[in-house]
């Protein structure tokens, strides 16, 4: 087996295991708080600093790593790398005590109902998320240097860690400090993931200690680096203006909103990495040698691809999805009731999984075209867009709106990505696209009519046992249905198998 082969596969694995540590996360801390006000006022507290958080985590790979080749090539990697390093700690600290300092006046200002105990806590959880946003900014330049060296699944492994660390602070600290333990659990996984690599290099090749600062290079990445992370952010952007309205229905609509969230896009996150890996290879090819018809048939089978994992997996969650939301959260803390009303908020996040997977592949597109700036721009409009439906949704059908405006804006701005980037590179065949998805929308309508039907015959059965059967069966004739109408985009994937295989 290649070197490369080996990487991906460890890479594979570690991203499956940080995806589901992330939802044991959730799990765990539903068990110690449920969703009452406590997890309500740590998602609340924890809205702003991580919008900086994610953005140095989501935006510095994709910004880092090509700048980092590019001056390698000219042997000036660690030259860069050190610049990069000091430079991302200055901007990083003056996040961390700006906002440290703010938070008080912040939280006050945001969730204004907040009784005092609520809010002390969601003060500190701010402050505590703030100081460790100069420490992040740090680890994910190094975990864009690794990526960069092709070990990917030591990136995924240092993220990993504070995952790890958040679940075991809130496991044995909560009783002692109670919903504290959550943020101060990711601020010592924050500190122990920077100490990894501080010592897996050494103190001396950790970065160039001399080396003075070269500001004009630093002022040139972030150029780069901002609208990348902006452009990626802008899921997690709409989500944080979410949180603020919810905050005006109390701390339990922020913890519903979120718990649903995390689980339905779980998705999202795993299929997102896998069909992106599939398809990127085609249409960075077909760039490298100027070939829009390769590029376009990458394209095509990119979103043919994605909605055929997507679309059986968001109509059983629909069937299933209080059962899920149940085998998932409900012990410990977290009660029937909390099992019902995260369900509720559940079912209008599901557009909201669908519509951006597919932006993913959109996105890639523009990624490769080098015109990240357009979907920058339609970001942004999809943040302002959203700020306009939460108040509408929400003045209609209270904080559930939330969740739909999440689906509605995931809609609109997918739909205005996919018309931009067809008006660039000449229309992509939407006829043979259209064809695909009819054929699996009218697999999973058979799947699921067969389902409802039959469900009864296993009601009696342990709820895991339920979803497990109906799963197995559900996806038996779904590919069945595939098979028979002769999907292409099944026969796609069957031959990439067969030909990484023979390779």
């Amino acid at each position: 087996m290649s070197k490369f082969k080996l990487a991906s596969i460890l890479f594979f694995i570690s991203t499956l295991f940080l995806k589901f540590s992330s939802m044991f996360r959730d799990i765990v801390i539903a068990h110690q708080f449920g969703a009452g006000d406590i997890v309500g006022a740590y998602n609340a507290a924890m809205t702003i600093p991580n919008t900086f958080i994610l953005f140095m985590l989501s935006g510095m790979k994709d910004a880092f790593v090509p700048s980092y080749l590019k001056y390698d090539k000219q042997n000036q990697g660690f030259s860069h790398l050190t610049n990069i390093v000091k430079g991302t700690f200055y901007i990083g600290l003056l996040i961390s005590l700006a906002g440290a300092a703010f938070s008080p006046w912040l939280i006050h200002l945001l969730f204004p109902t907040f009784r005092d105990d609520i809010e002390q806590l969601a003060i500190w959880t701010s402050i505590m998320y703030f100081f460790s946003i100069f420490l992040v900014g740090i680890n994910a330049v190094f975990e864009g240097y690794f990526d960069a060296k092709g070990k990917y699944s030591f990136s995924t492994f240092s993220q990993t860690v504070v995952v790890l660390s958040t679940i075991g602070s809130t496991l044995f600290l909560s009783k002692l400090i109670g919903g504290y333990s959550i943020a101060l659990g990711y601020l010592v996984g924050t500190i122990i993931s920077f100490l990894i690599k501080f010592f897996y290099f050494g103190p001396r090749k950790f970065i160039n200690w001399r080396q003075k600062l070269n500001i004009k290079e630093v002022n040139t990445f972030y150029l780069i680096f901002i609208p990348v992370g902006i452009t990626i952010m802008v899921g997690q952007i709409n989500l944080n203006i979410s949180n603020f309205y919810a905050g005006m229905f109390g701390a339990d609509a922020i913890s519903y909103l979120n718990y649903a969230f995390r689980l339905v896009s779980i998705p999202q996150a795993i299929f997102g990495v896998t069909v992106a890996t599939i398809i990127y290879p085609i249409i960075a090819k077909a760039r490298t040698n100027n070939d829009m018809e390769l590029f376009k048939t990458g394209m095509e089978k990119g979103l043919s691809i994605m909605f055929l994992f997507l679309a059986p997996t968001v109509s059983g969650m629909m069937l299933m999805m209080e059962e899920i939301i149940q085998i998932v959260y409900q012990r410990g803390a977290f009660d029937g009731a909390a099992t019902v009303a995260t369900s509720e908020v559940a079912y209008y996040y599901v557009g909201s999984v669908l519509f951006y997977s597919i932006q993913v592949i959109i996105a890639k597109g523009f990624y490769t075209l080098d015109k990240g700036n357009l979907i920058m721009r339609i970001g942004i409009l999809s943040i302002l867009l959203n700020i306009v439906f939460n108040f509408v949704f929400s003045s209609w059908i209270g904080y559930k709106g939330l969740a739909l405006s999440t689906s509605v804006v995931g809609f609109i701005y997918t739909f205005i990505a996919f018309f931009i980037l067809n008006k660039h590179i000449g229309w992509l065949s939407v006829r043979k696209i259209g064809k695909e998805y009819v054929k699996i929308i009218f697999s999973c309508i058979v799947m699921i009519v067969v389902l409802w039907i039959i469900k009864h015959l296993f009601e009696q059965f342990h709820v895991f046992l339920y979803v497990t059967t109906l799963t197995i069966i559900g996806a038996g004739i779904y590919f069945i249905m595939l098979w028979a109408l002769k999907t292409t985009s099944l026969y796609d994937i069957v031959a990439m198998r067969s030909s990484n295989k023979k390779q």
